[in-house]
């Protein structure tokens, strides 16, 4: 554990000997959970790496996920994304870019509703809403909030 209570983001992932998504017990909706897609902009489907716990609420969410981008070991945007959260204001569902590489993702987890099924299904809409800017968003140089 990094100093000050802080979550590494190797701890945010899931190990490759975890059970799958659907396996996994208490993490139904209602609640808010957040999701980092890896290389959005590629064709096909990018790939997941979902926050495993839920929150009661999308600033308790978006905290987790600051915090998380504050730990360093994200990569070189991690601390320009963790300050575009941080001046934010009021947190709600999002699609943080860093530009190409990673997607963030702060969604709605409904009753009944898996938060693996939550994240792709949220992400999967956002990302065709999003594919007209994409050259926009890749070439921004800085992380931008959809």
């Amino acid at each position: 554990m990094s100093p000050a209570g802080r979550t590494p983001y190797n701890m945010v992932t899931p190990r490759d000997d975890a059970p799958s998504p659907g396996e996994r017990d208490g993490l139904v909706g209602p609640g808010w959970s957040w999701a980092a897609f890896f290389t959005p902009w590629e064709d096909g489907r990018p790939a997941p790496k979902y926050r495993w716990t839920l929150f009661d609420t999308a600033a308790h969410a978006v905290e987790d996920l600051r915090r998380c981008l504050d730990d360093g070991s994200v990569g070189r945007r991690g601390a320009l994304c963790s300050s575009v959260l941080r001046k934010r204001g009021a947190p709600r569902e999002l699609v943080l870019c860093d530009a190409a590489d990673w997607a963030y993702v702060v969604h709605e987890v409904r009753a009944g509703t898996h938060l693996a099924d939550a994240a792709d299904a949220y992400f999967a809409r956002r990302r065709q809403d999003m594919a007209g800017h994409r050259f926009t968003i890749i070439n921004a140089g800085v992380p931008t909030v959809w």
